[in-house]
């Protein structure tokens, strides 16, 4: 099988409101700077896939037909595909196996959210069984709080640890262009910051952002047509476990873990820490990113407090991790997962501008959906 290769991306400036755009314009904007990144118009483009939240998260039916009018892309094959808050990445999975699997020789994938003009929680409250998933459906913030507390105790998942997360994130976002937020903070602004849902506070929260991304894909064979320097997807999986049950764990994200035994396989990774240069995660809040670090191997179980106090995640550690500021500098839900893909690749061809660590050559980036039964990985490389 051909190598599958990322030969272009793109996406927005990020902002709380983008009134100056519909959402097909929001949309086109992304698309149309990743087919220049890639040198490309849409008539070499053989198949789009569309990444969106469910549907009242934007509050329009069937979306995608909206979105191939405004892009250009009538009378080509179109799938979409929705799945939380790892949409966008799961978009990416998709179209890669379009490559892989002959359907399409070059794939564009968009995702997008505009959640100023749509309704998150009134969504996922009517997604979920009212009994069975209640524990989410009440709010996010509230399981997250909840999910938060189960890991404090036992793993050292404390409230210190965290606001370290922020700080770096939202330090590491005034060098990214297109992040939404972006400030210096100190460990005891984070602590006292106003509480939301202990021990959430309103530091630890990323912000609901307006904003679109998009990649397009294709074998390695067509790959130098766009460019000299493609990053090529070694390992991607997605993987996913029913929502709640009364005796789940909440101590190890095990769809996460299993991606990454089966990412890290296929990828001929053996020491996550050393052999991978750059990683970017999908934190939906600060205390998420400390779990990502055990499951994706960066540190053992219960050491993340010292682990994230040492600085091996910023931006001059070991092993850096979201230097373009992830989710806690912008966050267009269903088009996060898909900029860490992004992020992750323009790292490993060294054009992420400011925030690009030097020498990055592989790179990974996680994303997450659901409650915390929804995770994804892919590792990339200039190799």
């Amino acid at each position: 099988m051909s190598r599958i290769a990322i030969i272009g991306v793109g996406q927005t400036h990020h902002q709380r409101r983008r009134a100056d755009v519909n959402v097909p314009g929001l949309v086109r904007e992304a698309v149309k700077r990743a087919l220049a990144d890639a040198k490309l118009t849409m008539d070499d483009i053989d198949s789009v896939v569309v990444a969106s939240g469910p549907v009242l998260f934007a509050a329009v039916n069937q979306p995608e037909k909206w979105v191939v009018d405004a892009i250009g892309a009538r009378g080509k094959p179109v799938v979409r595909i929705t799945s939380g808050g790892g949409t966008g990445f799961a978009g990416a999975l998709g179209a890669y196996y379009q490559v892989a699997g002959g359907f399409a020789r070059r794939v564009l994938v968009v995702a997008y959210d505009k959640l100023s003009e749509g309704a998150l929680q009134a969504s996922i409250s009517s997604l979920y069984d009212p009994f069975w998933g209640r524990d989410f459906a009440v709010g996010i913030m509230g399981f997250s709080a909840a999910y938060w507390r189960a890991r404090m105790d036992k793993l050292g998942h404390t409230e210190e640890a965290a606001a370290h997360v922020v700080v770096k994130n939202l330090g590491n976002a005034k060098l990214n262009p297109y992040a939404h937020v972006s400030k210096d903070v100190t460990v005891d602004d984070v602590l006292k910051s106003k509480p939301l849902a202990w021990p959430i506070k309103l530091l630890d929260v990323p912000p609901i952002s307006d904003g679109a991304a998009a990649i397009v894909l294709s074998g390695e064979e067509l790959a130098h047509h766009s460019t000299s320097n493609p990053a090529f997807i070694r390992g991607i999986a997605y993987c996913a476990e029913a929502d709640n049950a009364p005796s789940r764990s909440m101590l190890m994200s095990e769809p996460l873990a299993h991606a990454a035994r089966v990412v890290y396989r296929a990828s001929g990774i053996t020491n996550p820490r050393r052999q991978l240069d750059v990683v970017e995660v999908q934190e939906p809040y600060s205390c998420f990113e400390l779990s990502y670090y055990e499951s994706l191997g960066l540190c053992p179980l219960g050491q993340v407090a010292p682990f994230v106090k040492s600085g091996a995640t910023q931006m001059t550690g070991d092993i850096p991790v979201n230097p373009s500021g992830g989710c806690l500098g912008a966050n267009p839900i269903g088009a996060a997962g898909l900029i860490r893909l992004i992020e992750a690749s323009l790292q490993v061809t060294g054009r992420a501008g400011e925030h690009q660590i030097a020498g990055a050559r592989i790179a990974a980036a996680q994303t997450g959906g659901g409650w915390a039964n929804l995770r994804g990985l892919a590792v990339v490389s200039a190799d």
